[in-house]
């Protein structure tokens, strides 16, 4: 109990040893909990990489007709898709 009670500073109440392991851990320690990186997200899974995929070629579909009208019909079909009969 004499230890508690002394007026000795905490540093000098340590061995020499543990003073020198404490710091040397708190050199390597503090650099890595400073760091303030984002917390990284979860890449998409498949069905969202799926549905994006499905979104993305839906919207090129809808403007094609307007981006590239040299690969297209003059009813704005490519020449490979099936023409509905009238």
């Amino acid at each position: 109990m004499d230890e508690l009670n002394s007026d000795k500073p905490t540093v000098e109440m340590l061995e020499p040893g543990m003073t020198k392991f404490i710091i040397v851990a708190l050199l390597t320690t503090l650099p890595a909990l400073a760091q303030t990186a984002p917390i990284p997200t979860q890449p998409p899974t498949d069905r969202e990489r799926v549905q994006a995929d499905r979104a993305k070629a839906a919207e090129d579909e809808k403007v094609a007709p307007m981006t590239r009208p040299w690969d297209r019909d003059s009813d704005g079909k490519r020449p490979w898709e099936r023409k509905s009969k009238p």
